[in-house]
Order: C-alpha cells, then structure tokens, then sequence
C-alpha cells in the first residue's frame, strides 16, 4: 500500500504556453530595464548576453553535477563581470522578480490540475512537491497564484537546498517530514533523468507524464529509465495513485 505522492511541478501540474526564446528575450529585458532603473549604467548587448552564456553554462553544470547554485549567484556573478560589483541583495531580488513575471504569465495549469489533487487529497495520499528550479520566490508565487499551495506540505525547491533530483538527497527533506519508508511512496513528474529516476533509485514506485516525451532531456532515455507506469495527463496519474492506494 502507498501512503504519499511526491509530485513534480513544470510539465507535470503546469504547462508553459509561449515561445521559449521570444519569451526568455522579453523576460532578461525586464530583469535588464529594473536594474538600469534602479541606477545601474549597463551596457545592453553585453549584459544580455553574458546573462545568457552564463545562465547556459549555469544550467549544464547543474544537469551534470545536480547542485543548484541559483539564479541569485548567477545574476551576481554577471554583475561583478560587468563592473558591478556587491550589489545589495535587495536590489538583485528585485531584478529577478522582474525577469520571473514575464515567465509566470506563460505557465498555466492544466484543465485536470485542480481536480486531480482534489481527487489524490481525498484518497488519504500525502502529498508533497518537490520541484528543481533556479529560483525559490519564483516557485512559490506560481504555487500561490495557482491556487496549489494548500495541496502540498512540504514544498522542497532546489534553488532552496542547493540539490537537485535526481540526487536522492533532493528527496530527503520529504522523507525526513514524513517518516515514511520509500517504498510507500510514489513519484509523479515528466523527466524520465530526473523524476523517475530520481524516485526509483530511492526504491519509489514511479510514473511518467508524457507531457514532454520527445523532449531532448527523455528521448535519450526511454529504453533506459523504465518508470512503473506512464500516463498522458496528471488527472490519469491520480486515477493510478487512488488506486495503488486501494491495494492491499
């Protein structure tokens, strides 16, 4: 029998509608426009693309070593290459915030998302979100305006514990909440390196979203990471959960 539900969030409750490179140029231009605003003489070009090199070889070092450095370090380490160095921390969040907007107002939730956690909660299912992503603020106002918070306890952010999945030790913080044995859990999300392996190496049961199936990150991987069960949509994911938690 299962007694709790870890969830991903991106791709597995939510779903991003916007052009991922139109929207990520608008976003670092307001993270530029609030800065510049606040009395930083940045020069345009080269500012945005060192954010953006920088943040590129951010990501591929964390998909490689599963640490979270954060968006914060690489927005202060783009501002002291720039000659601006020790900004007050204050002033970086505010950028950030600014860049994270424009992002927000691209992710919405899937028609079934609300229903489906309503469906988990009132099996009895603990549930909990564990959610790799370079910025907490930003995760928790989505949860927040998603209308989600309520759902989860804990929420566990790697931008928060510097960890990423699949490292397990991304999952120990849920484990350590609950005091429930791995095995009794099952892990819910849409990237096969880093979800569902993640949660079977921990000995979970794991399903699979195939939101993003054909995505680069999962094509590699679909005769190699073989999760317990794979489903189309989260309300499909909570049909299976309610009934692994029927079994005896």
């Amino acid at each position: 029998m299962i007694h709790g539900a870890i969830l991903d969030y991106g791709s597995t409750l939510i779903t991003f509608d916007g052009d991922v490179a139109e929207v990520r140029g608008r976003a670092h231009r307001a993270m530029l426009e609030r800065l510049r605003r606040e009395g930083l003489p940045l020069r345009e070009a080269s500012f945005l693309n060192r954010f953006a090199r920088k943040f590129d070889e951010y990501d591929r070092k964390r998909n490689a070593d599963h640490r979270e450095p954060t968006a914060f370090a690489v927005l202060a380490a783009v501002l002291e290459a720039e000659g601006h160095p020790a900004q007050p921390a204050d002033r970086i969040r505010r950028a950030l915030r600014a860049m994270y907007e424009v992002y927000e107002s691209h992710w919405k939730l899937f028609p079934d998302t609300l229903p489906a956690l309503e469906r988990i909660r009132a099996s009895g299912l603990r549930l909990a979100m564990l959610s790799n992503a370079s910025d907490e603020e930003n995760v928790r106002t989505m949860l927040e305006g998603h209308g989600l918070k309520s759902f989860f306890d804990p929420v566990v952010i790697s931008a928060a514990i510097g960890i990423r999945k699949p490292d397990p030790r991304a999952f120990w913080p849920i484990l350590a909440a609950w005091k429930i044995p791995a095995s009794e859990l099952v892990m819910v999300g849409d990237q096969l390196g880093k979800d569902v392996r993640g949660g079977l190496g921990l000995g979970m049961r794991t399903i699979w979203l195939t939101t993003e199936k054909d995505s680069s990150t999962n094509k590699p991987l679909r005769r190699k990471v073989v999760p317990d069960a794979q489903v189309k949509t989260i309300g499909e994911a909570a049909a299976l959960l309610v009934h692994w938690r029927g079994q005896a």
